[in-house]
């Protein structure tokens, strides 16, 4: 089973986060850990609603997680990559060769700091930063990177993590759950 972390960090999109969470729960391939990059494990949404991580980043282990996800959110994705301990978290995941996921306003990280160079990858509209070959789509999966335009393709967007992370009959489990088959 692979584990993965998604990053929070005050001022996250909220329903980017938890669909994503809740898609990839249901599909049972995987162990996921949400990260706070506060000070405490409540990390508050851009709509005002507190979640509670299950541990900080600064106690995280890299070598525990198998990809990574970040949530958009303007203030949220601003504050990832402001903070030095996120940025380190994330850069120490790509050295590694670990999978990185991103929605919204969040692949402009990715996109700063290099990672999206010769990838295609989508975001929110403005939010084009760094090198990319950026893309007017909903869902975009290039090499082992899935970013989505924005919260109304939260789902889709984990569909398609699902999918790269654990292959069709992983994703095809999330429907069959839904209709009480087996």
């Amino acid at each position: 089973m692979k584990r993965c972390a998604i990053l929070l960090h005050d001022g996250f999109e909220l329903v980017e986060a938890l669909a994503t969470f809740d898609i990839l729960s249901r599909s049972h391939a995987f162990i996921i850990d949400l990260l706070s990059d506060m000070d405490s494990l409540t990390v508050k949404a851009s709509c005002q609603v507190s979640v509670e991580a299950h541990k900080l980043i600064e106690e995280a282990d890299i070598n525990d997680y198998d990809f990574l996800i970040l949530p958009g959110g303007k203030a949220g994705v601003e504050g990832l990559y402001e903070s030095t301990q996120a940025m380190g978290f994330i850069n120490e995941a790509i050295s590694l060769g670990k999978h990185v996921h991103a929605i919204c306003a969040a692949p402009s990280i990715l996109g700063r700091i290099g990672f999206l160079k010769g990838k295609e990858a989508t975001c929110f509209p403005g939010f084009e930063l760094g090198e990319a070959n950026w893309v007017k789509a909903t869902v975009v999966t290039s090499g082992n990177t899935v970013t989505g335009r924005s919260m109304g393709y939260s789902i889709d967007f984990a569909h398609a993590i699902v999918k790269l992370e654990a292959g069709e009959q992983a994703d095809a489990r999330i429907y069959v759950g839904q209709l009480g088959l087996n």
